[in-house]
């Protein structure tokens, strides 16, 4: 039973200090995604919703091989345009937001830090990509999945999730921890969830 009690407090310990981490930005490094949604949902704010944008990725070789899987890569940043965006479809029927057009990814080189304020990439190389969307682990998160294929050798910097192929409204940025470089023709695997955690 003491064993049983113990265990749980460090759990409940360990979940915490993760939840600190991805409320600053910091990637929790060898931590599973599902691990994170768990502890997020364990320690959110009375009486407050929230979302949280995650970026993993993998780089294919040309003939489809796996070169490397780099994971989670960021935790970061849902935009105040997005957030705009979505209380504006709730007020005119003729602006009504269209959720289900955040579809598009865009990647580029640029390093400047993440903001809320961000309304597109930095730097933006080749054109965007449509992603498939579903539902995550959970039927709380928005998850969309799509490979871009380098057309000339670049580093993958940043990441952006938009709702039309060019221009339109920026969802999130982010930034990539352990960012790849790429020759042409290799493909890059941009997963992208989108968690909302109701309030409790």
């Amino acid at each position: 039973m003491l064993q049983s009690a113990n265990f749980k407090i460090v759990r409940n310990w360990r979940l915490r200090r993760i939840a600190r981490l991805v409320r600053k930005g910091i990637v929790p490094k060898g931590v599973p995604q599902e691990t994170i949604f768990d502890a997020l949902r364990l320690t959110r704010p009375k009486g407050a919703a929230e979302m949280f944008g995650f970026l993993s990725m993998r780089v294919f070789r040309p003939d489809g091989t796996l070169r490397e899987d780099l994971g989670l890569q960021s935790v970061r940043k849902v935009t105040t345009a997005f957030t705009k965006y979505l209380a504006d479809g709730f007020c005119t029927s003729g602006s009504a937001a269209l959720l289900d057009d955040f579809i598009y990814h865009g990647c580029g080189e640029g390093s400047t830090a993440e903001a809320s304020g961000d309304v597109a990439l930095v730097t933006s190389h080749g054109a965007r990509v449509t992603g498939s969307q579903t539902h995550g682990v959970t039927s709380n998160i928005y998850k969309t999945v799509r490979t871009y294929v380098a057309t000339s050798v670049f580093t993958a910097i940043e990441h952006g999730l938009f709702n039309t192929m060019s221009g339109g409204e920026l969802l999130d940025r982010s930034l990539v921890t352990t960012p790849p470089t790429v020759a042409t023709g290799d493909e890059i695997e941009f997963t992208y969830n989108l968690t909302i955690n109701s309030e409790t």
